[in-house]
């Protein structure tokens, strides 16, 4: 009896679904940082537009005041186009906490049966050898008997 390669086998499976989950966690983790630096910067940007033209406010003709109206609508939306890809970018997170979680379950569970299939071959060869020693024993102890 030998110890079966299945086990390790799913082992290994795991181990690569757990590096493939930690992989895809920086790279979400790296886009989530990204994200709230544009976030940061489209903020520190309305900010400072706002602050501008609130001082000149009072030398602009329509077609400036319509202008700077639409700029602004256009970095508010963006800001919330922003905030929506940070709050999928979390949940895309979570997903992935999740999916770890189970992954590393399952070679926790994979890698116990592994070992206990090892234990079980080891416990196997040590009651052959045993056994074996058991037959020699007697076999020297008749040999012994009859001479």
């Amino acid at each position: 009896m030998k110890v079966r390669a299945c086990w390790s086998a799913l082992e290994n499976k795991a181990e690569r679904k757990i590096t493939r989950i930690r992989e895809d966690t920086v790279r979400a983790q790296e886009l989530r940082q990204s994200l709230l630096g544009s976030q940061a910067k489209l903020e520190k940007m309305y900010q400072e537009y706002y602050e501008k033209n609130a001082a000149n406010s009072s030398y602009k003709g329509m077609t400036d005041a319509m202008n700077q109206r639409q700029f602004m609508s256009q970095l508010l939306n963006l800001r919330e186009r922003v905030k929506s890809d940070i709050e999928r970018s979390e949940t895309h997170l979570a997903t992935l906490a999740h999916h770890m979680v189970l992954a590393e379950t399952e070679r926790l569970k994979m890698q116990t049966l592994t070992e206990n299939d090892r234990q079980a071959v080891a416990k196997f060869v040590e009651k052959r050898e045993q056994s074996r020693m058991d037959e020699l024993g007697v076999m020297q102890f008749n040999r012994a008997q009859t001479t």
